[in-house]
């Protein structure tokens, strides 16, 4: 990878999966059910900024075409 916008962001969206990941994981063995929760709704956000990533990376591509 280089260091190019498009670049950048998949760096970042490899980086909002893997928190996601974590976040799923703790949740998983997590107590009590509120600390459960927390990590279900921060798993959540990873999952909603991967999303904003993957717009952005989909309109640079629409645009290099």
């Amino acid at each position: 990878m280089g260091d190019g916008p498009i670049d950048l962001i998949r760096k970042a969206l490899a980086r909002e999966n893997a928190a996601h990941r974590g976040y799923v994981e703790l949740a998983a063995t997590a107590s009590p059910t509120e600390v459960r929760e927390l990590f279900l709704y921060l798993a959540e956000e990873e999952k909603k900024h991967a999303r904003l990533l993957t717009d952005e990376i989909e309109k640079e591509t629409l645009r290099e075409m």
